[in-house]
Formats: structure tokens, C-alpha cells, sequence
């Protein structure tokens, strides 16, 4: 077995859209964070188990940068739902 050399797209969309749904939760306000949760959050989890998935089955790397894209996902329901009380 060849060890990984490709990087997964879906991983690193994974870590770049959770990033970015963080950084519109925090900085933008009522319309930063409209967006970041129905926009930017559900792709970020949709690419972290896209990621995960095709990880398990093919030989590339990226598998960090799927589960820290699907961990910085994870607390912007719960920021949203306290901003927005």
C-alpha cells in the first residue's frame, strides 16, 4: 500500500467553511449570523462527513482537517441560540 499523497477537497472546504462560519458568527452581527447558520454551517457539516466518509474509503490525507472543520461547527448552534435570546 502506497502511503497518502493526495490532500481530500472535501476535508480541507471542510476546515475553510467552518472557519468562516465562525468568523461571521462572531464579527457581522444579526446578518453574520443568519448566514453562518443556514449557509456556511450546514455546508461545513456536510463536507465533514462527505470528507469522513470518502477518507475511510480512499488513501488520502486529511482526515484532521475533516474533524477539527466538523469540532469548529459544533458551538455555533449554541452561540446562535444564545445570541439570538
Amino acid at each position: 500500500m502506497h502511503p497518502p499523497t493526495a490532500w481530500n477537497g472535501a476535508a480541507i472546504a471542510a476546515l475553510v467553511l467552518s472557519l468562516l462560519s465562525l468568523l461571521l458568527l462572531l464579527g457581522l452581527g444579526i446578518l453574520g449570523l443568519l448566514v453562518s447558520l443556514l449557509v456556511f454551517t450546514p455546508l461545513a457539516l456536510a463536507s465533514s462527513i462527505t470528507a469522513g466518509v470518502q477518507l475511510a474509503r480512499r488513501s488520502q490525507r486529511g482526515m484532521g482537517l475533516a474533524i477539527v472543520g466538523f469540532l469548529l461547527v459544533l458551538p455555533g448552534w449554541p452561540i446562535t441560540a444564545f445570541l439570538l435570546w
